[in-house]
């Protein structure tokens, strides 16, 4: 029966590191593209940031469906070396995309500012134009 139990305990052991690295790999796709919509935004271009972000947000989903999973083998799995090796690694991981997720979004509420600006310039264009041909319209029909 000991070794059942042994037996077991490492099957689970194996399962909850194959999620863990599952999850590092997720990360590390994470960490990929917050890295590639920070040069994407160096260019100013926030629209294929933004595409970026819908790829980013299924990562998240897929991860906390993995971790739903994990915290169930956590709680009838003792924690080994390997796990805590494991857990560090995604710890680290998961700093480094939380940085990088700020970065994102600092440089991303900039060039809204200047989509802003734009829009307001559009805005303000559109209204000059229609006032200046109704001022001239009124002066063609002589009801100035």
């Amino acid at each position: 029966m000991a070794a059942r139990d042994s037996k077991s305990l490492n099957s689970m052991e194996e399962k909850l590191s194959s999620l863990y690295e599952d999850k590092i790999q997720f990360l590390d796709k994470l960490i990929e593209l917050q890295k590639r919509q920070l040069q994407i935004l160096g260019f100013g271009d926030g629209e294929g940031t933004a595409k970026l972000e819908l790829q980013n947000s299924d990562l998240v989903e897929k991860m906390k469906r993995l971790d739903r999973k994990i915290e169930q083998l956590e709680e009838s799995s003792p924690q080994t070396l390997e796990i805590i090796r494991l857990s560090d690694t995604i710890f680290q991981k998961l700093e480094e995309s939380r940085d990088l997720n700020s970065q994102v979004g600092e440089k991303m509420e900039i060039i809204l500012q200047e989509y802003r600006k734009e829009l307001n310039m559009v805005q303000s264009k559109i209204q000059l134009k229609k006032f200046l041909a109704h001022r001239k319209l009124g002066w063609k029909t002589g009801t100035c």
